[in-house]
């Protein structure tokens, strides 16, 4: 094995110890959320709320994309939404297996979607639909690629979530809220690789295109 394999190998180890983190991470926010919604489902209903507008905020998952060495990450969540193993994902997958879970009509599309968000490091917002068991989900993804020292594209990191008709979202950012909430959690375990990446999953969820 020369120097080069070596440190490729060693980029995936920390990619899949990184996502590890945090998938372990949200999955601790998903667990405070749902008991914050029990307490306010319990909370006494008297006066009755004057507020018509329901905020909700989605299950959001994560995923990273070792670019050099094409390995896609993700969590439970992710592998939900796209009918894959989560066990496949732990151990990474190429990205063509990723966009062949996706329905063909959106596959050129967000294969120059990620084209395109490699090659300018910009962040990217792509919408595409998958059938996992044969039920149709639209699922919207949010990242973008970070560059190592030489300038290298190195990571893709961001968030998933499902595109519902009974979402509402008003202008307090529910997803941005969530990430941060990884984030306070990320720096509290002093999981310092995964807040970075959290940083960066904050920034993409900003001013959603698309």
């Amino acid at each position: 094995m020369d120097v080069g394999e070596g440190v490729e190998l060693e980029q995936m180890e920390r990619t899949k110890v990184l996502t590890s983190e945090i998938a372990g991470l949200l999955s601790d926010v998903r667990e405070n959320i749902g008991l914050s919604r029990k307490l306010l489902q319990d909370a006494p209903k008297h006066p009755p709320p004057r507020e018509t507008v329901r905020l909700v905020i989605p299950e959001i998952g994560f995923f990273t994309w070792f670019v050099a060495g094409n390995l896609f990450h993700g969590d439970s969540l992710f592998a939900d939404l796209h009918g894959m193993e989560v066990e496949d994902l732990a151990a990474g997958v190429g990205v063509e297996a990723l966009i062949g879970h996706m329905t063909e009509r959106d596959q050129p599309c967000i294969a120059e979607g990620f084209y395109q968000a490699i090659k300018t490091g910009e962040r990217c917002c792509l919408e595409y639909s998958t059938c996992p068991d044969g039920m149709h989900r639209n699922v919207v993804l949010a990242g973008c690629c970070l560059r190592n020292e030489q300038g290298l594209a190195s990571f893709f990191c961001g968030i998933v979530f499902e595109k519902k008709a009974s979402l509402i979202v008003d202008d307090s950012e529910p997803f941005r809220a969530y990430c941060d909430a990884a984030l306070s959690l990320a720096h509290e375990r002093g999981n310092l690789l995964a807040a970075r990446y959290l940083r960066s999953a904050i920034h993409t969820t900003a001013s959603p295109q698309g």
